[in-house]
């Protein structure tokens, strides 16, 4: 009989010891495979999160802007502006399209109509607080009851980025303004020349 517990006991030991060892053995693996744990997996996803959460949801952008254009000629022409347009967008472009403008003048029975090809995109990648925006086009100017006459439209400008979403973004706009006219009544100025600062909101 004391054969047989020497024996158990000696059979005892040594299942513990190798279950001891196999247990070492796997935790050790699971230390060096370089996998990531349920813990760094979801911190890695709740870091990636902020860069996709704001990405467009199609490809085409429509937007409208709403704001005043201060005129440094002597013609007395700052106007309110409300713009829309419409065109393709990816990666950092905003828009590559067509907009068209309706800007009645404050203080004159004047309007200007411009039509024009736009370019705007953002600064870098991803998130980005400012834009550059870049019009060219032609303007249907109404000066007066007896002249109405077309001559160039173009804007260059940088924009801030506000409050966005994926289905919603909005800006504010800053931008120099061209508008070529021809002279009329007592004034010999050729073009429009001002500033122009606008809100707007792109979907």
């Amino acid at each position: 009989m004391n054969v047989i517990n020497r024996l158990l006991r000696s059979a005892a030991v040594a299942l513990a010891l190798t279950a001891t060892t196999a247990m070492a053995q796997t935790a050790t693996t699971n230390t060096t495979t370089g996998l990531p744990r349920a813990t760094e997996m979801t911190h890695t996803a709740v870091q990636q999160q902020p860069s996709t959460v704001n990405a467009p949801s199609h490809p085409f952008a429509f937007g409208a802007e709403i704001g005043a254009n201060i005129d440094f000629s002597s013609t007395e022409s700052s106007c309110f502006d409300i713009d829309i347009y419409g065109g393709y967008r990816h990666g950092v472009i905003q828009v590559l399209g067509l907009g068209v403008g309706l800007h009645p003048s404050f203080s004159h029975n004047r309007r200007f109509i411009p039509i024009y090809a736009m370019f705007r995109c953002n600064f870098k990648p991803g998130r980005s607080l400012c834009f550059a925006d870049a019009k060219v086009g032609m303007s249907i100017n109404e000066l007066n009851a007896m002249n109405h006459n077309t001559g160039l439209y173009a804007s260059a400008g940088i924009g801030f980025n506000l409050w966005q979403t994926r289905r919603v973004k909005t800006h504010a706009l800053i931008a120099y303004n061209y508008t070529g006219i021809k002279p009329f009544a007592i004034y010999t100025d050729k073009a429009l020349h001002g500033v122009s600062i606008r809100i707007g909101v792109t979907f």
